[in-house]
């Protein structure tokens, strides 16, 4: 393979690790055996000092480099973990008291369904009451008063303890909704490192572009045997890595955030 297509490459591995999950699981920047051959001879050509400086670099760059992998593998478990405890988190905060307000609310139909026939007789012996007295029919109105007062005072009961279920109901439903607004705005605390980790990828990216075209330089600084050149890219090529590597700390610290915001909200679902 000649020296610039295996330095692509390299430049295409490290474009898989940082645009996405980490699809590899370890590399290393190494070169092919035509590129150390002509790396070593580039280094047997010069001065000590700077053939060491090359050797250094190079060792360095491999080494920084399989940093940025390893930022990868756990920004991308951490990843995955969250994405799917934020779906259990959020799933968790929709159930919130689900049982305790069906139960209450059929408390409600159950009262009003049990008190239904009194009702209907309060409304008959009215009914009663009131053509007995259109008639003057003083026997009738006789009988049914006193079964209106009597089922009047049963009625007044049955209406209060409906109107308790009902306030039970709408305060725990209330409260309910309160308890799960407040969840729903911690948990929305993980937004703005969402914010923050898009640009941090967003730079990363940036970075990524400017690597790549060094690894051109880079090519034909080996190919040519210049040592002056080859030292400056790798120099370069180590600081966008490095930069890489910043970005994925990062990275990794929201993630962390995020998790830890999760779990906040976990606790006190369970508390």
């Amino acid at each position: 393979m000649k020296t610039v297509s295996r330095f692509t490459v390299f430049g295409l591995v490290l474009l898989l690790l940082l645009a996405g999950p980490s699809t590899i699981a370890a590399a290393s920047f190494e070169f092919s055996a035509t590129a150390k051959t002509a790396f070593d001879k580039m280094k047997g050509a010069t001065d000590k000092v700077t053939a060491a400086k090359l050797t250094s670099q190079y060792t360095e760059l491999q080494t920084t480099q399989k940093q940025l992998i390893d930022w990868d593998t756990r920004i991308d478990k951490l990843h995955y973990q969250n994405e799917e405890a934020i779906i259990a988190t959020r799933k968790r905060i929709k159930e919130i008291d689900a049982n305790k307000l069906l139960k209450l609310e059929n408390d409600v139909v159950q009262a009003k369904k049990k008190y239904e026939p009194l009702f209907k007789l309060y409304d008959s012996l009215n009914q009663q009451l009131s053509i007995a007295k259109s008639f003057k029919d003083k026997l009738a109105i006789n009988l049914l008063k006193p079964q209106v007062e009597t089922t009047k005072v049963a009625v007044q009961l049955a209406k209060q303890d409906i109107r308790s279920k009902e306030t039970t109901y709408k305060t725990a439903k209330a409260n309910t909704a309160k308890t799960i607004k407040k969840l729903r705005t911690e948990l929305s605390g993980i937004d703005p490192l969402k914010v923050k980790m898009k640009a941090a990828k967003s730079t990363t990216s940036s970075i990524k572009k400017q690597f790549t075209t060094e690894t051109s330089l880079l090519n034909q600084a080996v190919k040519k045997g210049n040592a002056a050149a080859t030292s400056s890219s790798l120099t370069r090529m180590l600081t966008y890595i490095k930069q890489m590597n910043e970005q994925k700390q990062k990275m990794l610290t929201y993630e962390q955030q995020t998790m830890a915001i999760i779990a906040k909200v976990d606790n006190q679902i369970a508390s």
